[in-house]
């Protein structure tokens, strides 16, 4: 921008404090009396109290070093300490630029120019003792430019330490859980008020936690740690390009030690996959086939069944998993390719306490991500076993599930039409038990339209097609469970 041809009085326009912009008016009218040494010392004052300024907001936002500088300035204020004040001014461009990345090294660079011919101004000593240093009006415009551009129009945006913070703030109990909520959170609190260049350092730290362990502390927040980066690609687009090539790097160099990470990593971001180094892919497909149940010693492996590549070696895994393996792996996360082998644990319920316990372990972690094709191979497991349908528990159970779900997520019709017929087979004779057990599941069912088929006598079972259980339950009948 040509610093001769513009228009003071726009410029002033886009000063973000109002009392910044107040100090500047000040030198703006300096300027325009031809009081240019004034005019630039007034511009400095302005410089000097927006910087503070956006200390401020910093520190309130929990910046350490913008704190622990302001305790400083604000202790020598207190104490009158000229001295400890005109060193803290003669190191606030730097202080900003290095420790709180408020400056880039261009505006570091304009910044510093300003202080020292301001200071010229100021203080004749620093020129010839003959006559004073008079700036150009030149010099003047271009100062008021370079303040209006770098310091005066721009919001205060954290650099380094926004990686501090987030390290308290992820192990408090006030960050959020839910994945949504995580995303809303990251964005307002951290990339809206971040440098670019400081969104992708924040993004590469993310990334590393993930794929590398590192800090250690963040292990238990794994979750909120992959929500916080899933934010920074969908909230900060414009800097995941950069942050990609950056990952890309890492999981192209992973150590064989990390690669269950590295499977997980892409799990969560697919497009990885395709720009992986082809050794590194071999190498991921490799640990997934081979890994047995009996070694499997990082349920984070699972994820990966998300990844088409790798989906039917770990789909076999999951299937081969014992109760307790399951168990833990759904107290890590819910996917809906879960549902086969959870399912299968309680088509194979062996008694009906053991039936509630299944369907409260294996049924209800998966309430968020039930669909309707789930809904309907949970409808044939209730039917196939005795120890599910006859449980006076189940209804219940099934009524609390159905009530978390909108109606698109109901099972479907055709799967409802069977369940009904089937419980009208099993208790004929005593039509009186469908509504005082299922009553209130099938009134339910009758919200989104559906009308349950005409009665009629039902000879034998009306289980129907029984393709959506998992392979495993099909093979044979599982003990406790019905007959035709």
């Amino acid at each position: 921008m040509d610093s001769n041809f513009v228009d003071l009085d726009i410029l002033i326009t886009r000063i973000r404090e109002p009392r910044s912009r107040t100090y500047f008016l000040d030198a703006v009218k300096a300027y325009k009396a031809g009081a240019l040494r004034a005019a630039l010392s007034s511009a400095w004052v302005a410089v000097l109290y927006d910087l503070l300024s956006k200390y401020r907001e910093l520190s309130n936002w929990g910046d350490r070093e913008a704190t622990a500088y302001l305790d400083k300035w604000d202790q020598a204020t207190k104490n009158k300490n000229r001295v400890g004040l005109v060193r803290l001014e003669s190191n606030l461009i730097s202080h900003a630029a290095s420790e709180i990345q408020l400056l880039d090294r261009i505006a570091e660079t304009h910044l510093e120019r300003f202080r020292e011919d301001r200071n010229l101004c100021a203080h004749p000593a620093f020129h010839t003792e003959e006559e004073l240093f008079e700036p150009s009006p030149e010099m003047v415009r271009l100062h008021f430019v370079n303040a209006i551009n770098f310091v005066l129009s721009q919001a205060p945006l954290q650099g380094k330490t926004i990686t501090d913070q987030f390290d308290i703030d992820i192990q408090s109990a006030g960050f959020p859980r839910d994945s949504l909520k995580i995303r809303d959170y990251v964005e307002q609190c951290y990339l809206n008020r971040t440098r670019p260049q400081s969104i992708n350092n924040f993004g590469i730290v993310l990334a590393k936690s993930l794929l590398k362990g590192v800090p250690l502390e963040w292990e238990g927040h794994r979750s909120q740690v992959v929500e916080s980066l899933v934010a920074v690609q969908e909230r900060a687009s414009e800097s995941w390009p950069q942050l990609s090539v950056s990952i890309l790097k890492i999981l192209n160099n992973i150590e064989a030690s990390q690669r269950v990470r590295g499977i997980a990593f892409i799990a969560t971001f697919p497009d990885f996959w395709s720009q992986l180094d082809s050794p590194v892919q071999i190498a991921f497909r490799e640990t997934a086939e081979n890994t047995t149940p009996e070694d499997l010693n990082d349920y984070r492996l699972v994820s990966g069944v998300r990844i088409p590549e790798l989906k039917e070696p770990i789909m076999n895994l999951l299937n081969g998993l014992n109760r307790r393996q399951l168990l833990d792996i759904l107290n890590l996360e819910i996917l809906p390719e879960f549902w086969p082998a959870s399912l299968s644990h309680y088509n194979g319920s062996e008694n009906f306490n053991n039936s509630i316990s299944n369907f409260e372990n294996f049924i209800f972690p998966f309430t968020r991500v039930i669909s309707s094709q789930m809904f309907d191979s949970l409808l044939v497991a209730i039917e196939r076993n005795n120890q599910n349908w006859d449980n006076w528990r189940t209804p219940r159970l099934l009524l609390s599930l159905l009530r978390t779900r909108s109606e698109q997520h109901f099972p479907s019709f055709p799967a409802r039409n069977r369940f009904f017929l089937f419980l009208r087979g099993r208790f004929e004779g005593a039509a009186n038990l469908i509504d005082s057990r299922y009553g209130e599941v099938f009134d339910l069912l009758k919200r989104d339209g559906w009308v349950p088929p005409d009665l009629f006598p039902v000879q034998g079972s009306a289980i129907g097609d029984n393709s959506a259980l998992s392979k495993g339950s099909e093979s044979s009948p599982t003990k406790g469970q019905a007959t035709p």
